[in-house]
């Protein structure tokens, strides 16, 4: 067995969860975003006030303005580069 097989094998599995948490805040933004989408469509047949929608959709932007989301996109980012240098 290679030597660097074992370390390079976590670090891949490192960097696997860290894309597993990102995608976890995206696949969250997709779906409020699509629940914003139906409200939206729901709003313009009924010729209804849109104004919680706008609201929404602000709260997801400002998620990924945080700094969560930037942690966890830096930690995706080398946890990656660690994995490829191992």
């Amino acid at each position: 067995m290679h030597r660097n097989c074992p370390r390079q094998a976590i670090a891949t599995r490192e960097a696997h969860e860290a894309l597993l948490e990102l995608k976890k805040l995206v696949d969250e933004a997709a779906k409020e975003t699509h629940e914003a989408e139906l409200e939206s469509f729901s709003a313009a047949i009924t010729q209804s006030e849109c104004t919680g929608i706008r609201l929404m959709l602000q709260n997801i932007g400002e998620r990924f303005k945080s700094p969560t989301f930037d942690a966890v996109l830096a930690s995706v980012r080398e946890k990656l580069q660690t994995a490829v240098s191992a």
